[in-house]
């Protein structure tokens, strides 16, 4: 078992690609955090729902050379954040 986060909502059961999308997020040492119920301004992080998702941003970060948990974190891959 592993802590997903507080904010972590479990695709369905037959989904295969969000839990490929799910195992490789906490594989890269991500959370899915950011929802606070108290309003305190914390915004919902991003975290790719889909393999299309994962596939896209392993390619962009072996092209870019940057870290897959950033990449996997960026809502924009193709931004100059990332």
């Amino acid at each position: 078992m592993v802590l997903a986060g507080h904010d972590f909502a479990a695709p369905k059961r037959r989904d295969t690609s969000g839990w490929a999308a799910v195992a490789a997020v906490l594989a890269a040492g991500l959370r899915y955090e950011g929802f606070e119920t108290c309003g305190c301004g914390r915004e919902p992080k991003f975290r790719p729902r889909t393999s299309a998702q994962l596939r896209q941003r392993r390619r962009l970060a072996a092209r870019r050379g940057v870290a897959l948990a950033d990449m996997l974190a960026a809502r924009d891959p193709y931004g100059d954040g990332a």
